[in-house]
This record gives C-alpha cells, sequence and structure tokens, in this order.
C-alpha cells in the first residue's frame, strides 16, 4: 500500500567520515529525481514501481542554497533588462 500524503518523506543523514549522504524516501517525486542521479536500492514496490528507496549520494551532489527574493521592482527591471538582451539579437 502506498503511502498516505502524511506518511511520506525524505530524509538525508550526512556521515562526515565518509563524506556521504544517506538518503531514504517514500515522496515519489524525490524518488523520480534521484533514480536520474544515482543507483536507488528499493525497500519497497507497489505496481512495480519503487514507493520507499534508499541511497547514496556524494557532498557534491547536495546543495544547500538560500532562496533568492526579489522585489516587484527588482522583478520588473530583471524582467526589462532580459527583453532588451532578447531583442537586441
Amino acid at each position: 500500500m502506498a503511502y498516505s500524503r502524511e506518511e511520506q518523506e525524505t530524509s538525508l543523514v550526512f556521515d562526515n567520515s565518509t563524506g556521504k549522504w544517506n538518503v531514504y524516501s517514500t515522496v515519489q517525486k524525490h524518488i523520480r529525481k534521484l533514480s536520474k542521479i544515482t543507483e536507488l536500492i528499493t525497500l519497497e514496490r507497489e505496481d512495480g514501481r519503487p514507493i520507499a528507496i534508499k541511497c547514496t549520494l556524494t557532498e557534491k551532489q547536495v546543495s544547500m542554497k538560500k532562496e533568492r527574493v526579489m522585489s516587484e521592482e527588482q522583478r520588473i527591471k530583471t524582467v526589462e533588462r532580459l527583453s532588451k538582451v532578447r531583442n537586441a539579437k
């Protein structure tokens, strides 16, 4: 039985001694993305598709970036700059 939305989770644990991330996930969106970048170990299946997986990622495969928040004025200026570049070609 697939996990309900309330039960779905993705956990990342960093092992500093090896420099690797250990990942466990039951979130389908994350499972699809992870399957494209590393080999998965399937823990549970339903209808032929994995519903619980674990895998290992290198330190460089995980990044933590601050979300960029733009004011309305900054957004307008950026749109105008991009428009000028596109129209210059």
